[in-house]
């Protein structure tokens, strides 16, 4: 299941908003090279039509779409990342307490 929001995740509740996205920032470094692939593939195919948009529209009308996709871009990628992140969560964790 796919969680938009890592304030839902019941591990990072805990944390403000900056922790949250540290953990989870180091989750997904600790993800293997196929799994990186995979994650940058979705997150291509999810952006695509988004891309296409652009080609279709020029000069100034261009720019409310170049908006609309620089506000959806967190919003369609962050879920997935999270997703990918949920399996390293705990390792992530201990890392950044000792960190700390």
């Amino acid at each position: 299941m796919f969680t938009p929001f890592s304030s839902q995740i019941n591990e990072l509740k805990q944390f403000k908003i900056r922790q949250r996205q540290e953990i989870i920032a180091l989750s997904l470094d600790m993800l293997s090279p196929s799994e990186r692939v995979l994650l940058r593939i979705m997150k291509l195919i999810l952006l695509s039509p988004l891309f296409l948009i652009f080609t279709v529209f020029q000069s100034w009308l261009l720019i409310p779409f170049l908006i609309l996709g620089g506000l959806c871009y967190p919003l369609l990628t962050t879920p997935i990342e999270i997703y990918f992140a949920k399996k390293h969560l705990s390792s992530a964790l201990k890392a950044f307490n000792q960190s700390k």
